[in-house]
């Protein structure tokens, strides 16, 4: 089976693996339903992979090893000449669990991980090129850079941006649940707006030390994203891609680390 994907700029392709129903996240917590939730459709929190497809290809993360049938074949179905990079941003399994399968698919891609930390041994991201922040990788039109990640849930870990698409990869910061039917859809085809309290149900569940920071700061590190990259695409990890104010969002996490260390975390992803 072809896993969902659906172009979000020229040469970049979103690859999704919605994963499993987790409205329990808002029948256990509300008593009254948010505005953007409907109790008659599912709540999912996906797994995303970005594929750049130029003169070269490259492949950000690789969804969880339940999609491993449906990546390899979405590749193998989408790319001619074969994958020459596949860029894992840290060794959890949403986002390296299926490294494996598309090396044994495509084994003459070079496989590419983060230089930082010091214990690379899960996915044989020892024999990986290692890159750092400023690190690129020309594809043709579409040229790759890496960025130090802000917000990271492991210590090995890597962002990455497009330069041509001016597009950010923020991996897991950003992320948000989407309804059944907003599946492979932009937030500005949502018939409701991308809310604080939407962003909160993924970042008070995997970036719940957000409690235990300085607010100050954190919101100093995000105005500086803002203001360094400017992206006009935001492509997260587990969120649908912001082709639309994506600075906005971005604005928006501030009140996101707020709300964390105000009430703490909300839940686990279980």
């Amino acid at each position: 089976m072809v896993a969902p994907t659906r172009e979000i700029a020229p040469g970049i392709h979103w690859i999704a693996e919605p994963g499993p129903d987790r409205s329990h996240f808002i029948e256990d917590q509300y008593d009254r339903h948010p505005a953007w939730y409907d109790p008659a459709d599912s709540l999912h929190v996906p797994q995303h992979a970005y594929l750049l497809d130029d003169e070269e290809s490259l492949l950000f993360d690789t969804l969880s090893p339940a999609c491993k049938p449906d990546i390899v074949e979405t590749l193998t179905e989408r790319l001619d000449d074969g994958l020459d990079y596949l860029v894992v941003s840290h060794p959890d399994v949403p986002h390296a669990g299926n490294a494996m399968a598309i090396l044994e698919a495509f084994p003459d891609a070079t496989l590419v991980a983060p230089a930082y930390g010091n214990a690379h041994a899960l996915y044989h991201l020892d024999d990986a090129v290692h890159v750092a922040a400023g690190d690129t990788i020309n594809l043709g039109a579409l040229e790759v850079e890496f960025v130090e990640a802000s917000f990271p849930d492991a210590p090995i870990h890597i962002w990455m941006r497009e330069l041509t698409t001016e597009t950010l990869f923020p991996v897991d910061w950003l992320g948000y649940p989407h309804r059944g039917v907003e599946t492979m859809a932009f937030p500005a085809e949502f018939d409701t707006e991308l809310t604080v309290d939407r962003l909160v149900q993924f970042h008070g569940r995997v970036l719940f030390w957000f409690q235990y920071v300085d607010v100050d700061a954190v919101t100093a590190e995000i105005d500086r994203l803002i203001q360094d990259f400017e992206p006009v695409i935001v492509a997260p990890g587990h969120g649908n891609p912001i082709r639309e104010g994506a600075t906005d969002v971005m604005a928006r996490a501030k009140e996101v680390v707020a709300a964390v260390q105000r009430d703490g975390r909300v839940g686990t992803l279980g």
